[in-house]
């Protein structure tokens, strides 16, 4: 903030020194030398300097990145897991598998995790879910990792 405010106050003594008052003009051209000797041209009108100060991409929001959005059933078996993912394979709908037989505490979101980025979870999962092999909306697993048996369901991934 302080550098915008820094901004501001030097572009209005430029502005005022090099126009008078005549600084409200919508663009008036003029060149202003500083002390080093450099010359920069301001071509902008006052309002359209206050709006560009405010528009800094120095100071914008970093880019998306890579990041991934997914749900999980969580079980405890290898076969709980196999049983879960074939009354998947009949049609069952994954948000309402993962609240009768997940056991983590995502199940009350249908299983959902969310959105992540890479080494948020642990790397069995990440491995999973940040491949680019792996199909969105498409069940994989079981993947086993300390906690248990996972089916993972990529919703969404960017950046990769």
């Amino acid at each position: 903030m302080k550098s915008v405010l820094t901004f501001l106050v030097t572009f209005l003594a430029l502005t005022v020194s090099s126009y008078g008052f005549q600084f409200l003009a919508p663009r008036p051209p003029a060149s202003y030398r500083v002390s080093s000797g450099r010359t920069f041209l301001l071509q902008m009108g006052l309002f359209d300097g206050i709006a560009k100060a405010f528009q800094n991409e120095e100071f914008a929001a970093p880019p998306e990145g890579i990041k991934a959005t997914a749900r999980h059933i969580l079980c405890k078996s290898k076969d709980d897991a196999d049983m879960v993912l074939d009354k998947i394979n009949q049609g069952g709908s994954f948000a309402s598998l993962a609240s009768e037989y997940s056991s983590c505490p995502s199940k009350s979101q249908g299983g959902s995790l969310g959105s992540f980025r890479p080494g948020v979870m642990v790397p069995e999962f990440d491995k999973v879910i940040f491949d680019p092999e792996t199909e969105l909306n498409q069940v994989v697993g079981p993947v086993a990792t300390p906690f248990g048996y996972h089916l993972i369901l990529v919703e969404k991934r960017t950046g990769v």
